[in-house]
């Protein structure tokens, strides 16, 4: 099945569990094929297809596959007939580092402007944020409240509640894991500018999270040019916006005056009279005017006032949202080897399952196979080894090494299993038995 606009499907129940690579919701897909194809029906590959526009030839074009856990971004552009590839993510060889959050957040704003009804935060942002990175050159403080919002508004939950600007507001499961993934701070990233002028990026330190992206220097995949022409655009539509003369300060004084207001600390008390005098002012962008009378999140009408304000892209979200709850954070990638002897086929990836359920019940991270060892036996045959879990504890490590050691010890495992950092110098952890 081949639909260009998912967003039917992404209002389904299982879209973003697949869309995020949820281990349960991707075996509860295949199984649910299994069983179309068990019954006589034959199970079609779904593909699911989006396009994001800056212009009417200048976008970008999002393609999943859930049946393969595949996810592809591709940019559109007058340069070429077909789309150009940026990056992809999926379980094996990915290479999803496209875009700093800045890009991602300038791409995000621009196309809110070309087509109002695409929301900024919203399921651009959710969508793409998985192509997004952070690095030292960016404020945490101005990225939480935006991811935070493009997830409430995509996948709302009975526990949401309004933000208010100042309050800090629990951190979603979706940005979180996007945090964890995607925090490329303090692992030697550089930007450098290519011979052609195009801005690329590569990596010196690798060991801590690498960086997997088309975008390097010497790449000869990534389509520079294209790339460069839509954040060209992107910047362009929106400093075009100070043009409008509703914003010259010298013809409309009382729009400055309610301006200058909203760019203060307790600016969003002051958003409607701000709307007012643009509206009197003859000021009819629908997207700008929309954010600041009925924003989906204070985040949305903060952008809107950064762009009318001509102020740094993140600076006003920053100030009316104050430090973002992931500021400090920790986490720790170990590693979990499982010896196979002794134990059922799937006990490996049903101890994965459980662990993870148990560390994210805790809110201490979360857990996953990632790859198992044979080896040749007496006959000459390769027989199943051992299996390897990734794990990753989030700021309570000794927490997250005593959950493991419970389970492994619930399961009569915890002797011959080995726990260590991924990182140097690979320190093994010791897996204490439980007090009773």
């Amino acid at each position: 099945m081949s639909r260009d606009d998912l967003t039917a499907r992404a209002a389904e129940s299982d879209f973003w569990p697949l869309y995020l690579f949820d281990d349960h919701a991707m075996e509860a897909y295949e199984e649910a094929r299994e069983n179309e194809e068990g019954e006589g029906e034959e199970a079609e590959d779904e593909v699911l297809r989006a396009a994001f526009w800056l212009d009417h030839d200048l976008g970008l074009e999002l393609e999943f596959e859930p049946g393969v856990a595949y996810v592809n971004l591709a940019v559109r552009s007058p340069r070429a007939a077909e789309a150009e590839t940026v990056g992809w993510d999926d379980l094996a060889h990915f290479h999803p580092h496209v875009m700093p959050w800045s890009e991602l957040d300038l791409l995000c704003r621009a196309a809110a402007l070309h087509n109002p009804a695409l929301r900024h935060p919203g399921p651009m942002l959710a969508l793409l944020l998985r192509f997004a990175f952070l690095t030292e050159d960016e404020n945490l403080d101005a990225v939480t409240p935006l991811a935070n919002a493009a997830f409430a508004t995509v996948r709302p939950a009975a526990t949401d509640e309004p933000t208010t600007p100042g309050t800090p507001a629990p951190i979603r499961s979706e940005t979180r894991d996007w945090f964890d993934l995607r925090d490329l701070r303090g692992t030697g990233i550089e930007w450098q500018t290519r011979p052609d002028g195009h801005r690329a990026v590569t990596q010196h330190d690798r060991d801590g999270l690498p960086l997997y992206s088309l975008r390097e220097p010497e790449s000869k995949e990534f389509p520079f040019a294209a790339w460069s022409t839509l954040l060209a655009r992107a910047k362009e539509q929106l400093t075009s916006i100070r043009t409008n003369p509703a914003l010259d300060p010298l013809r409309t004084p009382d729009v400055q005056a309610s301006l200058n207001r909203c760019t203060q600390p307790n600016g969003h008390h002051h958003l409607a009279p701000l709307a007012s005098a643009l509206s009197r002012a003859g000021f009819d962008h629908p997207t700008l005017l929309r954010a600041l009378s009925q924003p989906v999140a204070p985040a949305e009408a903060a952008w809107a006032v950064e762009t009318l304000a001509g102020l740094e892209q993140g600076e006003l979200i920053a100030t009316w949202h104050g430090p973002s709850p992931l500021a400090g954070s920790s986490s720790w990638r170990l590693s979990l080897t499982l010896p196979a002897a002794g134990h059922p086929w799937r006990f490996a990836q049903d101890f994965a399952a459980e662990l993870s359920t148990a560390l994210q019940t805790a809110d201490l991270g979360r857990a996953e196979t990632s790859g198992s060892t044979s080896v040749k036996n007496e006959h000459g045959s390769y027989v199943h080894h051992s299996d390897r879990l990734d794990v990753l504890i989030r700021d309570d490590l000794p927490a997250g090494v005593q959950l493991i050691s419970q389970l492994l010890h619930h399961h009569q495992a915890a002797k011959a299993a080995t726990l260590k950092h991924t990182e140097p110098p690979y320190t093994p952890l010791p897996l204490p038995t439980p007090t009773p």
